[in-house]
């Protein structure tokens, strides 16, 4: 026994760091803040939203979504919270899955994204076809496709005759005085103060070039092509959603190491004294 006692106290002393523990609780603290404000502001985005009900159901409610990415950010958080400060390898385990499978499940949601562009951008045209066709009677819809063109510098979703499934642009409807034409989000900058400029231009496309007058470029083939210029955003921003999770896996990993390291060795002194 005297024996066995000598080789515990030589034994190199385990600590539980506690940098690694404030810091693992201003790293869950952060994100328990930050699932709360997701939540406050989709509850707020809900509640007042008006006229974009046709575009999104429950499953895909742009402000839904963030209330429960909130409240899902703030649970998962609170036990990192209340792990690292009570020290608890429980509540830090279960931390570090929840951690784990939020990661997997972005893995699998890039993969998806990729595997199903067709189907994606598919989806995207259904929602910008429909807003186009409720423009004019729909304002809230209307200043989105305003503030969409004029932002990516396009019109339409595919192409500009995307505005013919809009009763008063529609090339069919001679009696509108906006007949073959077009909004004046799609107008070129120097033509955006005359919010009739683009009335009519695609009648006269034979004779003359629409290019010099409107922006001829669908949004959707605008909007991948920002994407496809910018892809070392694309890519900051993947790294940005995922390094901080591997982060904190790892971190807490090690804590809840140290920790069941300290308890052994605590387990084994009582045994031997």
């Amino acid at each position: 026994m005297d024996q066995d006692t000598d080789q515990l106290m030589e034994e190199p002393e385990t600590k539980v760091s506690s940098r690694l523990k404030y810091f693992l609780l201003a790293f869950s603290m952060f994100f328990w803040l930050l699932g709360a404000l997701f939540a406050a502001i989709g509850g707020y985005v809900v509640s007042q939203k008006t006229g974009y009900e046709e575009l999104s159901d429950f499953a895909t409610d742009p402000g839904i979504i963030l209330a429960t990415l909130g409240c899902f950010i703030f649970v998962v958080s609170s036990f990192g919270v209340l792990g690292s400060l009570r020290e608890n390898v429980c509540l830090l385990n279960t931390y570090k899955y929840f951690l784990l499978v939020t990661l997997v499940f972005e893995l699998i949601c890039g993969l998806i994204a990729f595997a199903f562009w067709p189907e994606v951008k598919k989806m995207v045209d259904r929602n910008l076809s429909l807003a186009i066709e409720k423009y004019t009677s729909n304002v809230d819809l209307r200043n989105m496709m305003d503030k969409l063109q004029r932002e990516l510098e396009c019109c339409g979703s595919l192409t500009i005759d995307d505005w013919d499934s809009n009763p008063y642009f529609s090339c069919k409807n001679v009696e509108s005085y906006r007949s073959c034409g077009v909004p004046w989000s799609c107008c070129l900058r120097k033509y955006e103060r005359n919010r009739q400029c683009g009335y009519g231009v695609r009648k006269n496309r034979v004779h003359v070039k629409m290019s010099n007058e409107i922006y001829t470029i669908g949004c959707l083939d605008k909007g991948f092509e920002f994407f496809r210029n910018n892809m070392m955003l694309v890519a900051a921003m993947a790294v940005a959603f995922t390094l901080p999770l591997v982060i904190g896996i790892f971190s807490i990993h090690i804590f809840v190491g140290q920790i069941l390291s300290q308890l052994v060795k605590v387990n084994r002194e009582k045994i031997y004294l």
